[in-house]
């Protein structure tokens, strides 16, 4: 029997209505897990949910069907039938478990390769599973060990480097060239699922004020709401580029006709742009408001930084409305068209004192970042494969048999060191060795006896945590070496 394994779906093996079907949010997967541990049929159970993956990692006790098991306990949680294609689901074994979640923490296995949401979302699997006690001594040791993968993938390579999403890659650039958006005024234009993301962005970075300009202003009041009080059903966040606040070693210079990144730092280094506060805002301090469409020319007014995201036939910014309150500003404002068709009225980047990108140059900006992320893979690759290697002969060297041998001749060699050190003190030399050797047996017995038992009669986590403590007890694995 396998010492651990993990099924599960993903994007590459199920769509998105069968990821559905199985998708159970933090409530649910605490039941399932209280489920698991009252029944006992997995000694350890961790069960990973996401919007791109429903996975269990699980320790088992008794041989089973474990993809048939699982199912209904999803179906009888949801009220659902069972899903009836199991062929979209996976099955991974001991090393091959151990290197799929490696690779899940490392981001490898992401719809967005290098996004680093997905390790912080390992972390809440693990914490539910200790909550709920279903982790044991294996899965403590496997993702503590995949934590470290994870942080040595994201310190070690540029996997994780610059922004692989069109919102995201706006706000990366909009905080390369302001140094921070701490304190910044930004105007986001459009209250579509693009311009929210670009505002998750925006308020992680410690924008102050955000004001959202929406045709619809109910719509922009909703979002504003959701974006300081995101709904429970927001704990499931998809495995999207989450890092548009980076360092500025995070952005290469992107060249853009329409504006210069050097010219907009000169005049931010002259004062016309706003302050940065000392201490950025949370996002739950930053303020933020609804308007209309009509509204905007007063609020481009005080904003620093604009985004567009609102699909029309024909530009909503446009020259003749924002022209003459743009020239009467004093600071320069960077304004980020990434709608298609265009939103923002190209002649507007004319002017002096704004600077004007598109989506064709952060389309540039984010093939760099994937082809960057891209030339990354083989060195995260390496670090997996050496983690999980390294992991799976630590696994490996728990078996009871050749750790009760090499208890048995770590004793032997006490017992003839000592021999060797006293046996000129003792008249019968022979007598002494009976003696020690007998004195061996007996300490011997009891551990010897213990592990055998585990071994026979005793669960996977028990007989693993025992093994293990003998080992560094008796530092046997110094043996090994």
């Amino acid at each position: 029997m396998a010492e651990i394994s993990v099924i599960g779906v993903n994007h590459r093996t199920a769509p998105v209505a069968v990821r559905e079907q199985l998708s159970l949010g933090p409530g649910l997967v605490a039941q399932l897990l209280k489920a698991m541990r009252a029944e006992r049929v997995f000694d350890e159970a961790l069960v990973l949910d996401t919007c791109n993956r429903t996975e269990c990692y699980f320790v088992a006790r008794l041989a089973m069907d474990p993809v048939a098991h699982v199912l209904g306990h999803v179906a009888r949680l949801k009220g659902a039938p069972p899903l009836a294609d199991t062929g979209v689901f996976y099955r991974h074994d001991d090393l091959e478990a151990i290197r799929h979640l490696f690779r899940v923490a490392a981001s490898l296995d992401s719809q967005i390769v290098g996004e680093h949401q997905i390790l912080g979302q390992v972390k809440d699997a693990y914490r539910a599973a200790a909550e709920a006690r279903t982790a044991g001594f294996l899965l403590n040791k496997l993702l503590h060990r995949a934590f470290r993968v994870g942080k040595r993938v994201q310190t070690e390579t540029d996997l994780g480097r610059g922004s692989a999403g069109v919102p995201q890659a706006a706000v990366e650039l909009a905080r390369h060239l302001f140094s921070s958006l701490a304190g910044k005024t930004v105007l986001l234009v459009g209250a579509g699922e693009t311009a929210e993301l670009a505002a998750r962005a925006i308020l992680r970075c410690g924008a102050a004020r955000l004001i959202v300009a929406n045709r619809t202003v109910e719509r922009a009041r909703q979002l504003a709401r959701d974006l300081l009080h995101p709904p429970q059903a927001a704990a499931c966040a998809p495995e999207t580029d989450d890092q548009a606040c980076l360092t500025e070693e995070g952005l290469e210079e992107a060249a853009c006709p329409a504006l210069q990144a050097q010219e907009f730092e000169e005049a931010a280094a002259e004062g016309k742009t706003t302050a940065t506060p000392p201490s950025p805002p949370s996002p739950r301090q930053a303020a933020t408001e609804a308007i209309g469409l009509g509204d905007i020319p007063k609020a481009i007014a005080q904003a620093d930084l604009v985004i567009s995201s609102v699909g029309a036939p024909e530009p909503v910014l446009t020259h003749a409305a924002l022209a003459d309150v743009l020239r009467r500003r004093d600071a320069a404002i960077l304004m980020i068209d990434i709608a298609v068709p265009r939103s923002v009225d190209e002649r507007l980047g004319r002017l002096a004192n704004v600077y004007l990108y598109n989506i064709d140059d952060l389309d540039r900006l984010v093939a760099r970042n994937i082809e960057r992320r891209r030339q990354e893979i083989p060195r995260a690759e390496a670090i997996v494969e050496f983690e999980a290697a390294e992991f799976g002969r630590w696994l490996a060297s728990l078996e009871v048999a050749p750790t009760i041998r090499l208890l048995q001749e770590r004793l032997g060699d006490i017992q003839k060191s000592q021999i060797e050190r006293y046996g000129k003190k003792f008249a019968d030399r022979g007598e002494l060795e009976r003696f020690t050797q007998a004195f061996v047996g007996q300490v011997l017995h009891s551990p010897v006896t213990f592990l055998r038992d585990l071994s026979e009669n005793g669960s996977t986590s028990d007989r693993l945590a025992a093994v293990d403590m003998v080992r560094r007890m008796f530092k046997l694995n110094e043996n090994d070496r």
